[in-house]
Order: C-alpha cells, then structure tokens, then sequence
C-alpha cells in the first residue's frame, strides 16, 4: 500500500476522481519523493473491506405528498419545476374529488389523515378523524415510501503487525510513524497579530495498492487520517538489543474527502458528459 500525503488544498465537492495508479508519477515511487510530498510504502494491510453507505429512510408521504411526488416526477430532468407547473399537475390529479390544488401545496393543510379532509371525511371534525376510522375499520393510507437523503463519506480502517528484522529495521518504522503523525495533526497558524491563533488542516493522502490487479480491489479516493494508533507491545512486552520494540502493531481509520458515485463505476450521469470525463 503506497501513502501519498499532500499539503491540503481546496477541492469542489464531486470533483475528485478515484485514485489510480497509473496517474501517480514515477517520482512518487520508491522512496523518491516529490516537492512537498511524503510517500509511505507498507505492506497490504490485513483487512482490506470496501463498504458503501447511503442515506435511507422511510417516511409517510400522506396523500398530499404522494400527489406531489407524482406532479413533481412529471417534470423530471426538465430543469423546470415551479410551483405553478405543481399546480397545473395535481389539477389533473385532483379532478373530480373536490380537492383544491392550492391546499395540497399550502403547509396549512398539514397531515391530510389527520384533518380527515377527503373521502367523505371532510364534512367531519377533525377530532372526529380516528373515531370515523375504528368504525369503519379502515384508515387513510399513509403512502409509506422510502427518502434518499444522500451518500455518506466513506470511513476507511488499515491494520499492520510489523517485525523489524534487524535495528535499521527498527528505525525505518520509527520513521514512518512520525511522518503519519507529521501528516494527521494540524499546525498552528497566526491572524491579524494573534499568533496560534488558528490551526491550519492537516495534509491529505492519497492511497493506492501496489503489486495486485487492481480491477479486483477497492479504489480509494483522496482522504484525510482520523485515527492513528502505535501498539508498542501487541504479543506483550517484547524488547530487543537497544530497547527497541520487537513487534510494532499499527492501525488507521481515514475518511474520504468525497463521495463515490455511479459514474466512478461505469455508470450515468445526467450533467453534462464533457464534465463527467473530466472529473473520471
């Protein structure tokens, strides 16, 4: 797994692609390390999960929600949804039951089952509404649907067990665990004559796999670390000559700086399809 850390730099949301290999300059590799770059070079580490997460619930339309929806859906990919063009739908919708479209927009109208304002019902008290309900032995269908609510940023979580062989070994570790700590911990900038009086982001990494087919594997896209932990003792207390820790037990959890969407796996897009190749 190759870590590529980079001072922060403001990115627009849905602008960065995911990460391959093939655009990362040979002077990232190996240890040859570009201006303002850090490059780490591990072992995969020993889980290697790709999980995706999306925002999803239920809620209960009611009647006036679902005749919006519908009216809504009517203009889908227009790019021209006014409350008017609403309006002119559930007329549609709404001929011949007595209904004023008007009042299916208005937030007055509240929850339609609850005011018991159709069906026969709307002669009715309100508080009358779940009395008419038991007798009749129906309710007003609440047109249970499901709310895409967005895509949440991806967590990530690296594990490694590392075993020097030999004190220069030992040092390289060292190192390493420095530089991700160098690259996960802000620093302190000044403002108007106050010194640390602000604290500027810390670097973000870019991570590939190296040495596997990577059509088979996850790709990442540009993240930031959240936590970093150094197991001194992972077997239990184990020192060699120098006091140098035998075994060194590493973990990482990092969050993406972007969300994956389906054009990042072949799929479509209904922005312009100029953009979409740029930003893959």
């Amino acid at each position: 797994m190759l870590m590529v850390f980079n001072s922060y730099k403001y990115v627009s949301p849905g602008q960065r692609g995911l990460n391959k290999i093939d655009n990362l300059g040979r002077d990232s590799r190996r240890g040859q390390i570009p201006d303002g770059k850090t490059v780490i070079e591990l072992p995969l580490p020993a889980n290697l999960e790709d999980a995706y997460n999306v925002r999803v619930q239920g809620y209960d339309a009611e009647l006036s929600g679902a005749l919006i929806a519908g009216a809504a859906s009517q203009f889908a990919g227009a790019g021209d949804l006014s409350t008017g063009n609403i309006l002119n739908a559930l007329g549609g919708a709404l001929s011949g039951t007595g209904l004023d479209p008007a009042s299916i927009m208005s937030s007055d109208i509240g929850d339609i089952s609850r005011n018991v304002a159709f069906l026969g019902r709307r002669n009715l008290p309100s508080n009358a509404g779940r009395a008419v309900d038991t007798g009749l032995g129906n309710v007003i269908n609440p047109k249970t649907s499901l709310y895409f609510d967005g895509v949440n940023l991806k967590q990530l979580a690296f594990n490694w067990t590392l075993a020097p062989q030999d004190s220069q070994e030992s040092d390289v570790i060292r190192d390493i665990t420095n530089a991700i700590k160098r690259n996960m911990l802000p620093s302190y900038g000044n403002a108007v004559g106050f010194t640390q009086a602000l604290l500027n982001y810390p670097s973000t990494v870019d991570i590939f796999l190296l040495g596997v087919d990577q059509q088979y594997y996850m790709y990442f896209k540009t993240c930031m670390v959240q936590g970093f932990t150094v197991n001194y003792t992972p077997n239990g207390l184990a020192v060699v000559k120098g006091g140098k820790p035998a075994i060194v037990g590493i973990g990482m959890t990092l969050v993406e700086a972007d969300i994956h969407t389906s054009e990042d796996y072949g799929g479509s897009s209904t922005v312009n399809p100029g953009l979409v190749e740029d930003r893959r």
